[in-house]
């Protein structure tokens, strides 16, 4: 079984659920550590992190989840598995104002 580790970023999240991360087919993939930071000038009140398995959340993270203006929130207290298919989405109450950062690994 091979393990690599990987980052990925997205950046300008706004108010519609945004794709950060899709584990592949036969991979299972833990999310070591997950950051959202607010870009914008003013205090979000409605952040959300959910994993999706394609038809349903699985599993919501953070609801109403408030990020006060120029500052980051981890999202992830020690390790988030997901299985093969399963999908890390974010969205905001304000359009275009949110920069995620996950560092994970992938199992295959």
């Amino acid at each position: 079984m091979a393990n690599t580790f990987l980052r990925n970023t997205s950046n300008a999240i706004g108010t519609t659920y945004t794709t950060v991360y899709t584990a592949p087919a036969a991979t299972t993939a833990i999310i070591l550590a997950g950051t959202i930071a607010n870009t914008s000038t003013s205090a979000l009140v409605n952040t959300e992190v959910i994993v999706n398995n394609g038809t349903d959340d699985i599993n919501i993270i953070g609801t109403s989840t408030p990020i006060p203006v120029g500052t980051a929130l981890s999202f992830v207290d020690g390790k988030l598995v997901l299985q093969a298919g399963d999908v890390l989405k974010v969205k905001a109450s304000v359009a275009s104002v949110l920069d995620v950062y996950i560092s994970l690994m992938e199992m295959n």
